[in-house]
């Protein structure tokens, strides 16, 4: 079984028409919404592994849920760049030249966790592997001895609270650097 990333992503500087269009991504339902859903950003769509692998960067993905200023993707196996790209480009041109968008992912075992932003003219990217956890997080996922999940029921923090702190630093970062882009 592939495992599964998550990508967590929201937007800033959106104009009306941009929101509009991920309303009506949102609004979009049947049998074939994950298919439909993709094709809203592409015009050369295909059901072929190869076209996802070239234009979404995973063999497969589908939205998980999606609203007039984020969506949630999921993945197999890789964040996908390449889709991370057409959003940006579709939604910069729907009247949002000042488009910030922001991806927080992570693998659910997990991994890898990772952040992609995207602005003007800032492009930025991080990811941590979990050989690095420990001297970048200060724990791993799994507790060492036990193997249980670090959830912070032992006292110790939650591995997942780390997460949010280092995806926090990483759009702080981030955004200093758009704005300092920016003129």
């Amino acid at each position: 079984m592939a495992n599964h990333v998550t990508s967590y992503i929201t937007f800033e500087n959106l104009s009306e028409e941009a929101k509009k269009f991920l309303m009506t991504l949102s609004e979009i339902d049947g049998e074939n919404k994950e298919q439909d859903q993709i094709k809203y950003f592409y015009d050369d769509y295909k059901e072929e592994m190869n076209w996802y692998g070239d234009n979404i960067g995973s063999k497969w993905m589908y939205f998980d849920y999606v609203d007039e200023d984020n969506f949630c993707v999921v993945s197999a196996w890789v964040p996908t760049f390449p889709f991370y790209n057409k959003v940006f480009e579709t939604l910069s041109q729907l009247d949002s030249p000042d488009l910030r968008m922001w991806v927080q992912y992570e693998d659910e075992m997990p991994n890898f966790i990772g952040v992609y932003g995207l602005g003007k003219d800032t492009d930025y990217e991080e990811e941590l592997s979990e050989e690095y956890y420990e001297d970048v997080l200060g724990m791993l996922p799994y507790d060492e001895v036990s193997e249980e999940f670090n959830d912070g029921s032992d006292g110790r923090p939650n591995f997942w609270e780390e997460v949010q702190d280092w995806f926090s630093k990483e759009y702080n970062y981030f955004k200093r650097l758009d704005d300092f882009q920016t003129p």
